[in-house]
Order: structure tokens, then C-alpha cells, then sequence
């Protein structure tokens, strides 16, 4: 068999590469945030009957004990998920079938993760008591409540025709957690001016957070299928997002 003239054999490979920074900074981050606020909330139930009024996390963190436990664990967190941050938006804005996926909404999304962890380094070393541990608070939360939501548009791209109905029925439940996030935050901010935040709710909105953002560990640790071939001499690349293995 001949080949068809003035066309050169194409020869293909494939590279397999892996990024797990992203991966493991996030799992660190949720893992420390967790530990965090049930640390927190464990101590202070301890010493107070939670089943009738639970306390807040900034009332948590006016326990020195508490503070000096679970400060770093906070700050630890917040580090990490900003390294997540980076590391999905590296991959939704790197993949080469769909430039910039999720388009503007990516880089707004890292921007808000940018924002929190300073939001996030006020809160933990400013006085529990005061307006302004309030005011970094409500931000952290906020801010990463948007980022959340702003990712979802690059995260959906990202799986789009990669994970099947697996990653579609996924991406539903981020939806509905992000839209659920946003309200129950939207309640905790008006309500902490008056200081009628529930207690109970602001330590189950946290926990939401980082449940939602650990969801985001398949696109985090995601392969890139490089296949590269060679047409009249010229060397030609095509890169395909692959999502990790988690839901396979």
C-alpha cells in the first residue's frame, strides 16, 4: 500500500503527566479545616449545653486553648486552598480543546480565592470580640462562597464529554450546594450585625465549604493526554483533560 503523495507518515505518541500539588493541598486544607472546627466545636460543648444554644465559631475562639489549637489549623487551610485554587485554575485555563473554559468566570474565581486568605489571616489574628474579626470573617466566608461559585462554569467544561453521567450528576449537586451556600451565607451576614447568627448553622455553613471544594478533587488531580505526531516535519501537539480517577 502506498501512501497518498506529498504526505509524510504521521507517527503518534502519547505522554501521561500528573500534577498532584493541587490535589494534595486541597485534601490538606479541607482535612485541616474539618479538624479545625470540630476541635472547636468539641471543646466548646464540653463546657456548654450545645442542644440548647450552640455557639458561634468566633465565641469558640475566645478559649485560649481553643485559639492556640486551632488558629494554625485555620491558617493552614486557608494556605492550602489558595494553592488549590491556583492549581484548578491552571488546569481549566491550560486545556487546549477549550482555551480559557469557563472563560472570565475562572479568573474571577481565583481572584476570590486570592482575597480570602488575607480576609482569613485578619480573622484569626484580630480579637474574636471585635468588629473587625466580624467583618474578615463574613468576607472569608463570602469570598469563598463566590469563588466557589464562580469555578463551576470551568469545572463544568472541564468534564464536559470527559466523565459521562458520573460527572454530570456531580456537577448538578455542586450547583444545588453553591446556590445553597450562597443563600444560607447571605442569612449569616445579615444576621451577625444583630448577633442572631445560629451557631449551629455558621459551623454547618463552614463544613459546606469545605465539602464543596474537596468535591473539586477529580478535576484538581486530573491527567493531560499529550499526544504529539510529526506531519512534513513538523512536530504537532494536541493536549486532552483527562479528570482523575475518583468517580471511575
Amino acid at each position: 500500500m502506498t501512501r497518498p503523495p506529498g504526505r509524510a507518515r504521521r507517527h503518534s505518541s502519547t505522554v501521561l503527566m500528573r500534577a498532584p500539588i493541587g490535589a494534595f493541598a486541597l485534601t490538606a486544607g479541607a482535612s485541616a479545616g474539618f479538624t479545625a472546627l470540630s476541635l472547636a466545636a468539641d471543646r466548646a460543648c464540653a463546657v456548654h449545653d450545645c442542644s440548647t444554644s450552640h455557639p458561634t465559631i468566633s465565641m469558640t475562639l475566645r478559649d485560649a486553648d481553643v485559639r492556640r489549637d486551632a488558629v494554625p489549623l485555620l491558617t493552614a487551610s486557608a494556605a492550602c486552598l489558595l494553592v488549590a485554587d491556583v492549581a484548578l485554575w491552571a488546569v481549566a485555563t491550560s486545556d487546549h480543546r477549550r482555551r480559557g473554559a469557563g472563560g472570565v468566570s475562572t479568573h474571577a474565581a481565583l481572584l476570590a480565592g486570592v482575597a480570602s486568605f488575607p480576609a482569613m489571616l485578619t480573622c484569626v489574628e484580630s480579637d474574636p470580640r471585635g468588629g473587625t474579626h466580624l467583618d474578615a470573617a463574613a468576607a472569608w466566608s463570602a469570598l469563598r462562597m463566590v469563588q466557589g461559585a464562580l469555578a463551576l462554569p470551568g469545572v463544568v467544561m472541564l468534564t464536559k464529554g470527559s466523565g459521562g453521567v458520573k460527572f454530570a450528576m456531580l456537577n448538578v449537586a455542586r450547583a444545588v450546594a453553591v446556590f445553597a451556600l450562597l443563600g444560607i451565607g447571605a442569612k449569616l451576614c445579615a444576621d451577625a450585625p444583630s448577633g442572631d447568627m445560629s451557631g449551629r448553622t455558621q459551623f454547618a455553613a463552614a463544613r459546606g465549604i469545605l465539602a464543596y471544594h474537596l468535591s473539586l478533587l477529580p478535576e484538581i488531580s486530573g491527567v493531560r493526554l499529550v499526544l504529539c505526531g510529526t506531519e512534513r516535519a513538523r512536530i504537532d501537539c494536541d493536549a486532552r483533560y483527562i479528570p482523575g480517577n475518583a468517580l471511575r
